[in-house]
């Protein structure tokens, strides 16, 4: 698929987007069961990784049907990162 795709949110949806994604880390390594912002972030995570196949990037993102949740692939990049991360962390 090639052009834009477009995912219609809130503006709520749109600020849990940016909390999510500029506090990743605060939010994982703090989160605490009920936390209503893990829950917003969360949700939105499902919303938007829903779009997957949609966007021709079915490879990325895979459906856990006994779980009910969306998760990163191998095939996304964003394991090279996290990689290459791991990798600079053992070099401190």
């Amino acid at each position: 698929m090639s052009g834009i795709l477009k995912i219609e949110g809130t503006k709520e949806h749109y600020k849990s987007l940016i909390t999510k994604y500029c506090g990743e880390w605060m939010l994982n390594s703090y989160k605490k069961k009920g936390d209503i912002i893990s829950k917003r972030t969360d949700d939105l995570e499902e919303s938007i990784f829903s779009f997957t196949k949609d966007a021709g990037l079915e490879r990325w993102i895979e459906y856990d049907t006994e779980i009910g949740k969306y998760f990163p692939t191998a095939e996304n990049e964003l394991h090279k990162f996290v990689d290459l991360y791991s990798l600079r962390q053992k070099t401190l």
